[in-house]
């Protein structure tokens, strides 16, 4: 299938990176359908005098614009802007029960489940559109979302009580790259072919289109995801964005590295690298094994690394960690054939100030990453990483039924996580606390520009069969 980038919303293959430092996240409910389909008619015209959806044809930094806005909706939204049944019933079962309907296989249970979301996410009936807008500062974001509730008087869509959900990089060069545990992110992304050149996120092969556009082929050899109805005018080149709200307690991820460096005899950013795989500074662990060759590393080559032939036993990088879970790349794995199929294209954010040991917080305030987890199929990219190698640990034997240390559904009583030490020592820690808990979420289908068009116009009973 052809691409035409003026097709696509601007932040599925590429991210608009930090020249856009400030994030604001509506959860919408649709007010008056006929209201909510004249205002997303406003918002595809191409006259960004008024809220209008950012395309992927331009780099919007070089366009010059101060803002960058995309839209998705739920199956509720899809239904309450009134798309006929037999569209409705195309979408995938995953996306049609909704993320808090697959909560337990998520790992969203305890204090993360549904029943305690933030911002309106727990009520999937009244979760109806996510408005992502990005901005250079915080006031475009603002007046940005004003006028995206606005819109038709305020009589096509309405806020959800609680929100909305803001986020913005970290101050200082190298600290808009990190985290609040302290780690650098976005290293790994994919790399798409006709978007992305030799240059670009470098050490990565190019990621078929089909492992985020409907209709495009995927990552599967003879396996096509099925197209939501009618494919031309509506599932065509779409996506679907799992997004998360996840709340990381870096108070306890922090006393947890400091505690298990001085029951292990070591230094505690060796316990952070062994957790994750990286060291805080990016440095996989694969190339270096040791602080010192993680502080001398070269940062061009983040990505250039494998494991089956240099570290097949995970005595550098353990089996468990978090980067060897999410990104298998060559290693032997169970499930043959799948190191590279749940390729994600992750997006993200921190909310909330950065953690400082020193200033005392009663109660602990609130802070974590706003992310969007974008993929073609849910059930068999983003759910079944989460599921099968985040929190049951199905791809190697040698760790199955432990969940992932830094972002796994742990449970204190019961937990435990294994690795080798730099001094060549094989160690398990017992007890392994929870770091992030989540605290919302949505499944959101992304339509491209066309089909954004096709529900705004709303002439189903004109749509070719």
């Amino acid at each position: 299938m052809d691409l035409d980038l003026a097709e696509l919303q601007g932040n599925i293959l590429r991210g608009y990176g930090r020249a856009y430092p400030t994030v604001r996240h509506l959860v919408l409910r649709v007010v008056d359908a006929t209201a909510a389909r004249r205002a997303l008619g406003s918002m595809t015209d191409g006259d960004r005098a008024t809220p209008d959806v950012t395309a992927a044809d331009r780099s919007p930094r070089e366009a010059g614009y101060p803002w960058c806005l995309n839209v998705g909706f739920t199956w509720a939204g899809l239904r309450a802007l009134g798309l006929p049944p037999r569209s409705l019933g195309s979408f995938p079962p995953e996306f049609r029960a909704g993320m808090g309907a697959r909560a337990r296989r998520l790992g969203d249970v305890g204090t993360s489940a549904p029943e305690h979301w933030v911002a309106g996410l727990g009520d999937a009936d009244r979760v109806h559109a996510l408005v992502t807008v990005h901005g250079h500062q915080r006031a475009d974001v603002v007046g940005v979302s004003e006028q995206v509730v606005a819109l038709e008087g305020g009589a096509a869509f309405a806020p959800l009580p609680g929100g909305p959900l803001d986020g913005a990089t970290f101050t200082g060069t190298d600290a808009a790259r990190r985290v609040h545990f302290g780690y650098r992110d976005g290293i790994s992304q994919p790399r798409f072919e006709g978007v992305h050149d030799e240059a670009e996120i470098p050490g990565r092969p190019f990621t078929p289109l089909g492992a985020v556009l409907l209709g495009q082929p995927s990552l599967l050899p003879g396996i096509t995801w099925r197209v939501p109805e009618p494919e031309g005018e509506l599932g065509a080149n779409g996506t679907f964005d799992a997004f998360r709200v996840l709340g990381q307690d870096v108070a306890g991820f922090e006393a947890f590295l400091h505690a298990q460096g001085d029951r292990l005899g070591c230094d505690p950013e060796e316990v952070a690298a062994k957790v994750c795989g990286r060291w805080r500074n990016g440095a996989p662990l694969t190339l270096a094994p040791t602080r010192a060759e993680a502080d001398a590393f070269d940062h061009a080559d983040l990505n250039r690394f494998a494991y089956r032939e240099g570290d097949g036993d995970g005595r550098r990088c353990p089996i468990g960690s978090h980067i060897r879970r999410t990104n298998p790349r060559d290693a032997h794995i169970v499930q043959r054939g799948t190191n590279d199929v749940r390729t994600l294209v992750r997006r993200g954010m921190p909310f909330g100030p950065p953690y400082d040991p020193a200033v005392a917080e009663d109660p602990p305030v609130a802070r974590g990453l706003l992310g969007n987890f974008v993929c073609a199929s849910l059930s068999a990219q983003f759910e079944a990483m989460q599921a099968d190698w985040l929190n049951l640990g199905l791809l190697d034997p040698r760790i199955t039924g432990m969940n992932d240390p830094l972002v796994g559904a742990n449970d204190g009583a019961t937990s435990t996580a294994a690795w080798t030490t730099a001094a060549g020592d094989d160690v398990v820690v017992h007890g392994l606390p929870r770091f992030v808990h989540t605290l919302g979420g949505a499944y959101c289908f992304l339509p491209s520009l066309p089909a954004l068009r096709w529900i705004a116009a709303g002439r189903w009973g004109r749509t070719r069969r």
